[in-house]
């Protein structure tokens, strides 16, 4: 049966993460010692949590024996594992820029100052028309099923949360997350993740691969390493890109990675699809 594989991004990363799997030997011990005995608050620091997030991913779909899949895409960070799964980055070169990557993005601004929250039972219009006020506020992720993910300074999110709550969110809870993603606040992250890419030879897909970025696909290697930049400053449309999945026929989507996230949203986006999820308590 015709399926989309789909990993998730950071948030996912838990304390004994690694258990009972074969982790490539060149993640090093320090992050692997992490996964396994924390602490909890180091583990979920972006430069940690990317690199064992991948790692982990990486083992899963190895040790899963799934057929390769018709679609593959990721949420934020998964998207480099879904160009692994395609064939684009080798396992090496896609672990070099997701640590490139963490550590661009935690350095993009002091530590402490940024952050991401999810906002629940409101639709990304009026999400948007909610913080248009607030300075350093923008929507980062569009999950689907009502569920808005904002970034921006602490600060900022705290201001919005008021805000927020009058306008009808049933929730706002804050992220696992050290930094500010898919927003202007990662430009210099950008610069950085793309003087790196600059220097990494990607192969054109081998199965069809849909971006945060664009909700699309694309084959040329150019263009996805501008999409991949893109993405840590623009919102990561993941509602639309499961929308554009089922419109090309898929209705079967299997999730890979240390905590299955992905899989409510796309049957809150698409209720007769039907989801698996490989993950450490799978």
């Amino acid at each position: 049966m015709s399926y989309c594989l789909i990993f998730p991004g950071q948030g996912t990363q838990f304390v004994g993460m690694n258990k009972g799997l074969d982790l490539d030997s060149g993640i090093g011990q320090g992050i692997i010692r992490l996964m396994e005995s924390g602490p909890p608050d180091e583990l979920n620091r972006t430069i940690n949590a990317q690199p064992a997030i991948f790692a982990t991913s990486v083992a899963l779909w190895e040790k899963s024996g799934l057929p390769m899949p018709d679609f593959v895409m990721g949420h934020s960070l998964g998207e480099y594992m879904s160009l692994v799964v395609a064939g684009v980055l080798s396992k090496q070169d896609a672990f070099d820029l997701v640590r490139v990557r963490a550590e661009s993005m935690e350095n993009a601004q002091p530590d402490g100052l940024g952050g991401m929250a999810a906002v629940l039972g409101l639709g990304a219009d009026v999400v948007d028309s909610a913080i248009r006020g607030v300075e350093d506020l923008w929507i980062a992720n569009i999950n689907g099923g009502r569920q808005v993910v904002i970034s921006g300074m602490r600060s900022s999110i705290g201001m919005a949360i008021p805000v927020l709550k009058k306008a009808g969110a049933r929730r706002v809870v804050p992220l696992k997350v050290s930094v500010a993603s898919h927003c202007p606040l990662m430009a210099k992250a950008r610069q950085s993740l793309e003087m790196h890419l600059d220097t990494k030879d990607l192969e054109r897909p081998r199965t069809r691969v849909v971006f945060n970025a664009t909700a699309r696909e694309a084959q040329d290697p150019g263009s996805i390493k501008t999409l991949l930049s893109r993405q840590l400053v623009e919102p990561v449309l993941w509602e639309d890109s499961v929308r554009y999945v089922v419109s090309q026929g898929i209705k079967r989507f299997v999730e890979v990675g240390p905590r299955s996230v992905l899989s409510s949203l796309v049957k809150r986006i698409y209720p007769d699809a039907q989801v698996e999820a490989v993950t450490q308590g799978s």
